[in-house]
């Protein structure tokens, strides 16, 4: 806590305000800290001789300035992770900044021209603080800058014009916060829109994860003038506003759904009976299946916005996105034909209870293709589920991974029993019993069909696909 012998002033921010508080600061060649807050964010701002050498905004986390200047084609990202530079800079802006100037990626002049649009752009936005408080204290915070002392009447000036735009905005629903997405359905070439560069350059940092202040910082551009250009495009329907509670939502849900079921994994996998392992795997695919059917139920894309719907609405939406996928795996593994969509979930009591009707090297066969075709098909749904959810986002991809993970223990699995298979056939065929070698095994891998999606976002923040275009 400051004591209260360094702190030379302090007051209301509605008796007196931001701008007045700086002018006085800049005029007497005042040399320490400002602190400003508002409810949740605070402003730090370093004086000497009434000229300002450093600037802290902790309302907003510190975007990643490398990952956005690499989305625009301003830095190679390949030799960003060639030379670990996440690493080296952490998220400070000024250290990233300072760091390509060193690697003569950028111009000492540009880096201090992006220093000075971020402090302008902070105080624009605190100059509309009316209910807070501030205190000016004699001790200098010791901040990350490499800035060049900026007038104080100067950086004034524009950070007023700025928002001046702010408020002639007639979007009232974007604000410095909102983060908007490219639409993954969009497949025509944006070119032909006769977008301008710095559309294009909006375009290109619609990731769903960069809020428009960070854009804004990104292209130097005023935020007014990056809304105007997100308004645009959402004309043109090339990108979608995101929600970041509900995605968030999404996460937590998705997330605690693959713990459930790796955790029901290592269970089975302590059985030692093949055919009942076997089955525990079908029975744990299938949970995962509907589990996931039911997730989108409630969080589907398609589904947002129509009100509270019916039972039969939902499980139509579904049946039309996987019921045709289903019943293209079916060809592959006719097992499947015996399970069946029902109220939006797969039902396949049929095959989990085959140990009724069949038995032996039978039973164990209808298990091992019943649980390949599950196996195939959760990739599926998952797939579309992400893709239709999430899109080009980085929520997603990170989804994709931890999925990933768990998709591979059910390989793993697969790929033991295999192994069991292919000894338990050469030990049959050694001693003359024919019965029980297997005509030929499965490939090792848990694919779905040629030309189904299957995976999302391979590239570090673009899918190639998007890139591409």
């Amino acid at each position: 806590m400051e004591q209260q012998e360094d702190r030379i002033m302090d007051g209301d921010l509605q008796t007196l305000g931001l701008q007045s508080v700086l002018k006085m600061l800049a005029l007497s060649e005042k040399t320490g800290t400002l602190f400003v807050n508002s409810g949740s964010e605070t402003l730090s701002l370093s004086l000497r001789k009434g000229r300002i050498v450093g600037l802290q905004d902790e309302g907003f986390p510190q975007p990643d300035i490398l990952a956005m200047l690499a989305l625009i084609g301003r830095v190679d990202p390949q030799r960003v992770q060639a030379l670990h530079l996440h690493q080296q800079v952490g998220q400070s802006i000024p250290m990233a900044l300072a760091k390509l100037v060193e690697l003569n990626w950028m111009s000492a002049a540009e880096m201090q021209q992006r220093l000075e649009f971020a402090v302008t752009q902070s105080i624009s936005h605190a100059l509309h603080w009316v209910n807070g408080r501030f205190a000016f204290h004699r001790q200098m915070l010791t901040m990350d800058t490499r800035l060049q002392p900026l007038d104080i009447d100067s950086v004034l000036l524009e950070a007023l014009r700025q928002a001046d735009e702010w408020e002639k905005m007639g979007e009232a629903y974007l604000t410095r916060t909102t983060a908007v997405r490219w639409l993954q359905e969009v497949k025509r070439d944006v070119r032909s829109l006769g977008l301008d560069r710095e559309a294009i350059a909006v375009l290109c940092l619609s990731n769903g994860e960069i809020p428009l202040q960070a854009m804004a910082l990104a292209l130097l551009l005023p935020e007014a003038r990056v809304a105007r250009l997100i308004a645009h495009l959402l004309e043109f329907r090339l990108i979608e506003v995101v929600d970041t509670a509900l995605e968030g939502e999404l996460q937590r849900d998705l997330s605690n759904l693959i713990i459930k079921y790796q955790a029901k994994l290592a269970k089975k996998q302590q059985i030692a009976r093949p055919e009942q392992r076997l089955l525990g795997l079908a029975e744990i695919l299938s949970e995962c299946i509907n589990a996931l059917l039911a997730h989108h139920s409630r969080y589907a894309k398609g589904l947002r916005g129509r009100g509270e719907l019916s039972p039969g609405e939902a499980s139509r939406f579904l049946g039309s996105k996987f019921v045709p996928q289903f019943q293209l795996l079916a060809k592959q593994y006719p097992i499947l034909d015996t399970a069946e969509f029902k109220h939006g979930q797969l039902d396949c009591s049929s095959i989990l209870t085959l140990q009724e009707l069949v038995r032996g090297d039978q039973l164990e066969e209808f298990y091992w293709q019943a649980a390949l075709g599950l196996a195939a098909y959760l990739r599926m749904v998952l797939s579309e589920v992400l893709r239709e959810e999430f899109g080009n986002s980085v929520t997603g991809y990170n989804l994709n991974v931890v999925w990933k993970a768990f998709l591979n223990e059910v390989d793993n699995e697969m790929q033991q029993y295999q192994v069991y298979r292919a000894q338990r056939n050469v030990q049959a065929a050694r001693s003359g019993n024919t019965a029980y070698v297997t005509a030929s095994l499965p490939p090792l891998s848990v694919e779905p069909p040629r030309g189904e999606p299957h995976e999302i976002n391979t590239g570090t923040y673009w899918s190639r696909g998007t890139q591409s275009r």
